[in-house]
């Protein structure tokens, strides 16, 4: 409680209770235990040692609740006929509630609000402590649960960025999207509004500067060029076209209105 951490050290143990709560609120079998702790190579004694880790488990969870054995077994770490259940109430699981402003998020500006929108999934990404991915050892279920994480904080990133950029806060999401671009540097769509937040910033030369790199990288490295809408989006930027501020559009309907124009 408090400031004490009580996340378990052992890589197995943290393993079970990164599998109970990745799935909160839902029986996790043991056949998948035993299959994610034993990489499909369980041996006899592998349920009495998952009894035991489940056991340890309770322990942490009745120091950090202060709550008692009886409440913990029933109410929290609870077991089922053919496996375990952790359960989560609303606000109480970062995860839960994070996936759930992403969808706000998403909504609000589908509906044409992006500083609802903006404002919701700042509140979903100050949330983020990962990567989840590289946090803890597990198998494969535990993995691919953790790489949607990822993928759910990288759309985040991304519907924020455009929710500011509808805004008009483009000069606010140039650094984020200086250093996305960096981090994906095959995301086209990436590069897109980091030229389009450079060009409303006033920096028209900098947003070629940008297309100009990736065409150069995508040139010597895979023999490509950028996709058509990105050579759409150049070529109305060379002549500063003025679509490239209608703040109204989102990213896709523009690329999609300077493709069919230029």
């Amino acid at each position: 409680m408090g400031d004490v951490d009580f996340t378990p050290t052992a890589p197995r143990l943290r393993a079970v209770l990164s599998l109970l709560v990745l799935n909160a609120n839902r029986v996790v079998p043991t056949s998948v235990f035993l299959d994610e702790l034993w990489d499909g190579a369980a041996p006899p004694s592998a349920r009495g040692t998952l009894q035991t880790y489940v056991f340890h488990l309770r322990k942490l969870f009745e120091q950090a609740l202060g709550e008692s054995s009886k409440h913990v077994m029933s109410e929290v770490l609870v077991t089922h006929m053919d496996g375990y259940l952790i359960r989560v109430g609303d606000g109480q699981f970062d995860v839960h509630e994070f996936e759930c402003l992403v969808d706000r998020g998403a909504f609000e500006l589908a509906d044409g609000a992006p500083e609802e929108a903006s404002a919701t999934l700042r509140r979903a990404l100050d949330l983020w402590r990962g990567p989840i991915s590289v946090d803890w050892s597990a198998g494969t279920k535990a993995r691919a649960h953790a790489a949607r994480l990822d993928e759910l904080h990288y759309r985040a990133q991304l519907l924020f960025i455009e929710a500011n950029l509808c805004a008009g806060r483009h000069r606010e999401v140039v650094g984020e999207l200086a250093s996305l671009q960096v981090e994906e540097p095959s995301q086209q769509t990436v590069h897109a509004m980091f030229m389009i937040a450079l060009h409303r910033s006033d920096r028209t030369s900098g947003a070629l500067s940008v297309f100009r790199r990736l065409a150069e990288r995508m040139r010597e490295d895979l023999g490509l060029r950028p996709s058509g809408r990105l050579q759409s989006l150049h070529r109305a930027l060379l002549a500063e076209d003025p679509l490239l501020d209608d703040r109204r559009l989102r990213i896709e309907p523009l690329l999609d209105q300077l493709a069919a124009k230029w």
